[in-house]
C-alpha cells in the first residue's frame, strides 16, 4: 500500500487531459514511438522509450510492458511509483485477466478495479490502483505481450485512450518481435559457445581426476598407504559428484532454453528436502560447518522435489565454494500465509549490491570470484530457472554480517488465489 506522499507524487502528470486528447498529439506520439523503436535494437530500450513517450500523452499513474516468455508473462519495463515492484515479475499462464487479454487478443478497460474480483499482483499497488487499461501486442495472429497503464483515480481512461493504446500496441509489435528474435539468436550463439567451453574444460577436469585416480588405485593398490588410498577414493567421489551436478545443470539448461521444464504436480515437504540437502552438502564439504534453522512445522510447497533439491544443493555448493574452510553455512526457513522463504547464508568473499541481479544471468561470474574458484557460470542461472518454473522467486544480496545471502521463496500448496490483474 502506498503512502499519502506517494499518492500525491503519483497524481503528478505532464499534460492536461484536453491536450492529451487532441488528434495531433496522438499522431505525433505514434510517429515518435515508431521512429524510436525502429532505431533501437535493444528490447528494454524500445519498451522504456515507448512508456516514456506514452506518459506525455495519457494521464496515468503507472504503466508497464510485459512479454510472453513460453508459459509466463514477464514485466520487462515499467514506469511510475510502483515500477520497482513490477519490473522482473512473472505471471504464470492461467486464469488471469492479463492472460485473457493476450489469449483473446482483445483489450480490457475498467474504471474501478476494486469493485471487481481482479487484484494487482504487486503488494504496494494492490490497494491503490483503481483504473486499468490493457491492450495485447499481437504479431502474426499471436499475442506476444501486454501494454498496460493504470491510475489511482477511478474512471481515469476513456475510449480515446483505448484507441490510442491499441494503435501504439500495433506499432510496437513489429520492433518487439524483431528485438526478441535478435535476443534469441544472440542467446543461442552464447549457449553453443558455452557448451563447447564446458565440455572442453568443466567436464574434462573431473573426468581426468577420476581416470587418473582409478589408474593409480588399480596399478599400485598394494603399495599405497591407507591414508593415500582414502585420499584417492575421496577425490574420485568428490569429482564424480561434481560431474553429476554439472550434467544435471546442463540438462536443466537445455530444457529451460527449449521451454520444456516439466514439474511434478504433488506438494513437496520442503523441510525434508532442506534437511536432506544440508546433510548431503556436509558430506561433500568436510571443511565447512552446515547448520539449519527450520521451524517445527513448514507447510508443503508447490514444486518438484527433485528440482527443489537441485536448487538447494547448488546454493549450498556455491556457498561452500566461495567461503573459507571452517566457516559456517546456514539455511534458514520461514513461512507466511502464502509462501515459504529459504535463506542460504555464508561468511565468504561476498557480493556487491550492484551485481546482485546479474549473478543469475547465464554464464555470468563475478570478477571477485574468478580467481578464487573455477566455475561455468550456469549454477545460479539453473537455480533461477527452476525456482521460477515452480512459481517462485530467487534473489541475492550482500550478507548483513559479511558474505552473501541467497533467498528463494515458493508458493504454499495449494495456491488458491482469485484471478489477478497483471503486475503493476
Amino acid at each position: 500500500m502506498h503512502t499519502d506522499a506517494e499518492a500525491s507524487e503519483a497524481r503528478a502528470v505532464p499534460l492536461e487531459r484536453d491536450e492529451r486528447a487532441s488528434g495531433t498529439i496522438a499522431s505525433d506520439l505514434v510517429i515518435d514511438i515508431a521512429s524510436a523503436a525502429a532505431g533501437e535494437g535493444d528490447l528494454e530500450n524500445i519498451l522504456f522509450a515507448t512508456l516514456d513517450r506514452l506518459q506525455r500523452a495519457i494521464r496515468f499513474t503507472g504503466g508497464s510492458i510485459a512479454i510472453v516468455d513460453r508459459d509466463e508473462l514477464e514485466v520487462r519495463a515499467a514506469v511510475g511509483p510502483f515500477a520497482d515492484e513490477a519490473i522482473g515479475t512473472h505471471l504464470p499462464k492461467g486464469p488471469s485477466r492479463s492472460w485473457s487479454v493476450i489469449v483473446a487478443r482483445e483489450p480490457f478497460m475498467t474504471g474501478d478495479l476494486l469493485a471487481t474480483e481482479l487484484r494487482v499482483q504487486t503488494p504496494r499497488a494492490a490497494g491503490a490502483i483503481r483504473s486499468w487499461l490493457a491492450v495485447p501486442l499481437i504479431r502474426h495472429g499471436e499475442g506476444i505481450g501486454l501494454l498496460e497503464i493504470d491510475s489511482i483515480e477511478p474512471s481515469a481512461f476513456d475510449e480515446h485512450d483505448l484507441a490510442l493504446m491499441t494503435t501504439v500496441a500495433r506499432v510496437l509489435a513489429g520492433p518487439v518481435e524483431l528485438a526478441l528474435t535478435r535476443d534469441a539468436e544472440r542467446r543461442a550463439g552464447a549457449i553453443r559457445d558455452a557448451f563447447v567451453g564446458i565440455i572442453s574444460h568443466e567436464l574434462r577436469t573431473p573426468i581426468t581426476t577420476i581416470y587418473g585416480s582409478s589408474k593409480i588405485l588399480r596399478r599400485r593398490g598394494s603399495l599405497l598407504t591407507d591414508e593415500a588410498r582414502d585420499q584417492l577414493v575421496g577425490d574420485i567421489e568428490a569429482e564424480a559428484d561434481r560431474l553429476h551436478r554439472i550434467v544435471e545443470d546442463l540438462l536443466v539448461l537445455s530444457r529451460a532454453e527449449r521451454g520444456r521444464i516439466e514439474l511434478g504436480a504433488e506438494p513437496v515437504l520442503i523441510a525434508h528436502v532442506l534437511r536432506r540437502a544440508v546433510a548431503a552438502a556436509a558430506g561433500r564439504n568436510a571443511g565447512h560447518r552446515f547448520e539449519s534453522d527450520l521451524p517445527p512445522q513448514l507447510p508443503p510447497v508447490r514444486g518438484d522435489e527433485t528440482y527443489l533439491e537441485q536448487v538447494v544443493g547448488n546454493l549450498l555448493s556455491n556457498a561452500a565454494k566461495y567461503s573459507p574452510s571452517g566457516s559456517i553455512v546456514r539455511v534458514v526457513a520461514e513461512a507466511d500465509d502464502s509462501v515459504v522463504r529459504v535463506r542460504v547464508l555464508d561468511r565468504g568473499i561476498g557480493i556487491s549490491a550492484d551485481e546482485s541481479a546479474r549473478l543469475f544471468d547465464l554464464f555470468y561470474r563475478s570478477p571477485n570470484v574468478t580467481r578464487t574458484a573455477e566455475g561455468a557460470g550456469i549454477g545460479l542461472f539453473v537455480c533461477r530457472a527452476l525456482v521460477e518454473a515452480m512459481g517462485g522467486r530467487i534473489s541475492a544480496s550482500p550478507g548483513t554480517d559479511g558474505g552473501s545471502e541467497f533467498l528463494f521463496e515458493l508458493p504454499i500448496y495449494p495456491d488458491d488465489e482469485p484471478p489477478s490483474a497483471p503486475p503493476s
